[in-house]
């Protein structure tokens, strides 16, 4: 697959090394009972038992399986008073700056055309002809004024004519299109792009229906947008036609994207121009979507999958959730539904707003049928106890595993550090590039809570995994079993009986 790049593009992994959890000491009342104690991660008395050694307590309080929040960068943790110093660290944002420019500048090269980073190309024009061929498309008025500044600006002259060459053959709407696109702006981004994808093999390459649909895209792009738009038709021109799971293709879900009218819970918090830029640039580069300082580790690595794997299906839903009806239903069943405040500026927590509205959907649908997600506090609370809850439980995360990806997915809960590493061993020679929609996602034990990860990779020595917050992250073999409590796995996939 062109869209899955490993390594955040020859960054290498950030190595991480789990720590042993602290000793925790149960919090006693002296008026109690010796054997009763208060379990110091849910705040609850624990039934009394007889003696135990450490490990077994050990083992109550750290494999719970139970919750999969998030660290969302310790903002929201910490605001609930369930955050420690000792999950920095094994997950997280990567804080290195040195890492951090580089991957920018590399970031910032893939999403960018190459004639953009080039010199632009000068051409004389002659101006009556060029005139007459602009009047046949627009208006004398526009004609007359784009002549006059191709002839001052012969790098505009350059890109005119080759729009006009490259079209003359298209049906007038769509080329009027084009020409109103270049027109916003000449001689900058708009006009490169616009003649760069007009004279491009991907463009003659494609129908009269989808070139079309292309132009009402472009039509609709901001500056970031374009040139975003630019590199994927330059660099993976397969992806336009790539077909969703009710046969639409990306470049006819991002057409209705562009063409339709944003749902009405959205206005005054995104545009058409923002919502259309911000999937394109999830599709052409998918180590952008995370979930930045909200507790949504669970539905951010499914997005990642979901985006890498089907850029074409992701498109569909955004289309589906985004418009009119503010709802699309899913290949293996269910419905996604956008919700009052999920675009939000309070809700975004540092993410684009195509990766706010998807993970908020999804929050919604997975957490359970009497909770509501709050997409500004980060918290699904339950309509019947007003119990909030931050993450997904392992049953949530699995219900939407199937829905989004079409296939049945099983819960391997590691309550022993014997049984995750018997688990590991069966994964080794896994690699998710040779697994196209089949994520496994793994729930890792931070102490207090779990966190979400996607593998990567699985060699007898290391373990590569994603973590969502656009980390690409390792570890040794022999130290992930102290971490992992749970695999969320595929069942078409078998191996060695994992799945």
């Amino acid at each position: 697959m062109p869209y899955r790049v490993r390594g955040n593009f020859n960054l290498p992994p950030v190595v991480t090394t789990p720590v042993n959890q602290p000793v925790t000491t149960p919090v006693v009342d002296p008026n109690a009972p010796k054997n009763l104690s208060i379990d110091p991660g849910t705040f609850k008395p624990l039934a009394p038992k007889p003696e135990s050694s450490f490990e077994s307590i050990r083992s109550t309080i750290k494999r719970t399986g139970t919750d999969d929040d998030s660290l969302g960068g310790g903002a929201v943790l910490k605001q609930k008073g369930i955050y420690d110093a000792v999950n920095d660290g094994v997950v997280g944002p990567d804080r290195d700056a040195d890492r951090l420019a580089l991957r920018d500048a590399i970031w910032d090269r893939l999403e960018t055309p190459s004639y953009l980073r080039e010199s632009a190309p000068a051409q004389a024009v002659d101006g009556k002809k060029l005139a007459a061929s602009l009047s046949a498309t627009t208006s004398s008025k526009q004609a007359a004024t784009l002549t006059k500044l191709a002839q001052t600006k012969p790098e505009v002259g350059a890109r005119l004519a080759s729009l006009l060459e490259h079209t003359s053959a298209l049906p007038g709407a769509t080329r009027a299109s084009l020409l109103q696109t270049l027109a916003t702006d000449p001689g900058g981004v708009a006009g490169a792009v616009t003649a760069g994808i007009a004279g491009s093999k991907a463009f003659s390459s494609l129908n009269a229906e989808q070139q079309a649909q292309l132009a009402t895209v472009l039509a609709r792009l901001d500056e970031k947008g374009l040139k975003v738009l630019g590199a994927l038709v330059e660099n993976v021109p397969e992806a336009l036609t790539e077909h969703d799971t009710a046969g639409g293709t990306l470049l006819s879900n991002l057409s209705t994207l562009a063409a339709q009218p944003l749902n009405a819970t959205l206005t005054g918090h995104t545009t058409t121009e923002e919502l259309l830029s911000s999937v394109l640039a999830d599709v052409m580069n998918p180590n952008r979507v995370e979930q930045g300082t909200a507790s949504t580790c669970t539905v951010a690595s499914m997005q990642f999958e979901l985006v890498a794997d089907e850029p074409a299906e992701y498109a569909r839903l955004m289309a589906g959730l985004s418009g009119p009806k503010g709802s699309v239903a899913m290949r293996g069943g269910g419905v996604l539904r956008i919700g009052p405040g999920d675009a939000d500026e309070r809700a975004r927590e540092g993410r684009s707003v195509s990766q706010t509205l998807f993970q908020s959907a999804a929050m919604e649908y997975a957490n359970g049928r009497f909770s509501n997600y709050d997409p500004v506090l980060g918290v699904s609370v339950n309509t019947r106890t007003g119990e909030e809850r931050m993450g997904l439980k392992p049953d949530n995360q699995q219900a939407l595993l199937e829905k989004l990806f079409g296939v049945n997915y099983s819960i391997n809960r590691l309550f022993t550090e014997k049984e995750a590493a018997g688990a590991l061993a069966k994964l080794v020679g896994w690699d998710s590039r040779g697994y196209r929609n089949r994520p496994i996602v793994v729930d890792i034990d931070q102490g207090k809570f779990n966190h979400a990860v996607t593998l990567e990779s699985v060699t007898k020595e290391k373990v590569v995994f994603r973590d969502p917050y656009g980390v690409l992250r390792s570890m040794s073999a022999s130290a992930f079993p102290r971490v992992a409590v749970a695999l969320h796995m595929p069942m078409d996939v078998k191996r060695d009986g994992v799945g």
